[in-house]
C-alpha cells in the first residue's frame, strides 16, 4: 500500500522505492528463482518453532521476509528480537494455500473487496482468500506451535500502524517501505 505524506502527495523517493519494490517483487512472482532467501541470517534469529514455520514458506516469502527483517534492522538497529522475529515471519500465513505462479503474480497486482473476492470461481477464490487472510492464517498457525505470544500478535497485525505500538509500527513500516 503506497502511503500519502502529510502533504497528501508521495514523497518522491518513497514512492520510487515502493515502485521499485513492487516491480521486483512482480519479476520473482513469475520468476521464483529469482528469490535468494538468506536462510542462514534468518534461522539466526528463530527457535526451533519459529524456524519449522519459517522454513515452510515459500522461498519468495522468505525472501522478502528477509529484505523485511533486514530493512527494520536498518531502520531501528534498536529493534527489539520479537519484533525481528516477527518480521522474519509476518507472512507465514500465505503457506496455507500454495500459490500457481500466474496466481501469485495476480493477487499481488490486484486484489478486490472480499465480497467480490467470495463470488468469484475458484482458484482465484481461494487465492485471493489466503492473500486477504494471511495475517490471521499465520498467527493461528504460530499460535498452534506456541510461539511467543507478542510475536503472534504483531504476525497477526502487521498491515496495521497504530498509534501507541511501535513495535507494531515499524514492522509495518518496514514492510510497506520492501
Amino acid at each position: 500500500m503506497i502511503r500519502a505524506a502529510p502533504t497528501g502527495r508521495l514523497a518522491p523517493v518513497n514512492a520510487l522505492r515502493h515502485l521499485a519494490g513492487l516491480v521486483r517483487r512482480t519479476l520473482v512472482g513469475f520468476a521464483p528463482g529469482l528469490a535468494r532467501p538468506d536462510d542462514g541470517f534468518a534461522l539466526g534469529w528463530l527457535d526451533a518453532a519459529e524456524a519449522e514455520a519459517y522454513r515452510g514458506m515459500d522461498p519468495r516469502d522468505r525472501d522478502h521476509a528477509c529484505r523485511v527483517a533486514r530493512r527494520l534492522l536498518a531502520r531501528y538497529p534498536d529493534a527489539e528480537a520479537r519484533t525481528v522475529r516477527a518480521a522474519l515471519l509476518h507472512d507465514v500465513g500465505k503457506s496455507a494455500r500454495p500459490y500457481r505462479v500466474w496466481e501469485r503474480v495476480w493477487v499481488h497486482l490486484w486484489t478486490p473487496d472480499r465480497a467480490t473476492a467470495e463470488r468469484a470461481p475458484e482458484p482465484w477464490r481461494g487465492a485471493w482468500r489466503v492473500h486477504a487472510d494471511h495475517a490471521a492464517l499465520g498467527a493461528a498457525r504460530l499460535r498452534d506451535l506456541g510461539v511467543d505470544d507478542r510475536v503472534v500478535e504483531l504476525v497477526a497485525r502487521h498491515h496495521e500502524a497504530p498509534a501507541g505500538d511501535e513495535e507494531l509500527r515499524r514492522l509495518a513500516a518496514a514492510d510497506e517501505a520492501t
